[in-house]
């Protein structure tokens, strides 16, 4: 009679370590919902940075509607030029890694990258000359100090 007892907990345990090991796989395997990434930080506010650039900078309603038109203009052209970006550099990828290697293109895809780069600094250039033209000469200049609180506040958090 004892040995049933024990083949019973036995046969619970063993059902039990299996129930426990599938559910580990399955949420091991099941992947996980892709993140939406517009190619702003969903971490920051950035109401919260209007406001500060508002109080500093004294910016006057009409200023901070052309700030966010500008920061909208800005992010819209930036989202478009990272999916161009990405393409280019998924294609690169797939001829870099293939067989039979075609290195004139691949070299030629890895300029278009670069000049597509180079656009997306000269949009972050564009940005700042509009933003000259918004702000007066004295907002400039305390935006200035302000520039590296900014781009630290948007950094990536490390986790």
């Amino acid at each position: 009679m004892d040995v049933l007892k024990q083949n019973k907990l036995l046969f619970k345990l063993i059902i039990f370590l299996v129930l426990m090991n599938v559910a580990i796989v399955v949420f091991l395997v099941v992947p996980k919902p892709p993140e939406q990434f517009d190619g702003r930080r969903p971490d920051r506010n950035i109401n919260e940075i209007f406001g500060v650039l508002k109080d500093e900078l004294q910016l006057t309603p009409k200023q901070i509607e052309q700030l966010k038109a500008l920061r909208e203009d800005f992010f819209m052209k930036e989202s478009k030029l990272r999916k161009i970006i990405k393409s280019q550099r998924d294609s690169m990828n797939e001829l870099m890694f293939n067989a039979q290697t075609d290195t004139v293109l691949v070299k030629s895809i890895a300029k278009r990258v670069s000049d597509n780069e180079y656009n997306m600094e000269i949009l972050r250039f564009e940005q700042a000359k509009t933003l000259k033209t918004i702000c007066t000469p004295d907002q400039m200049k305390k935006f200035e100090s302000l520039v590296i609180d900014i781009r630290d506040y948007f950094k990536p958090r490390k986790k």
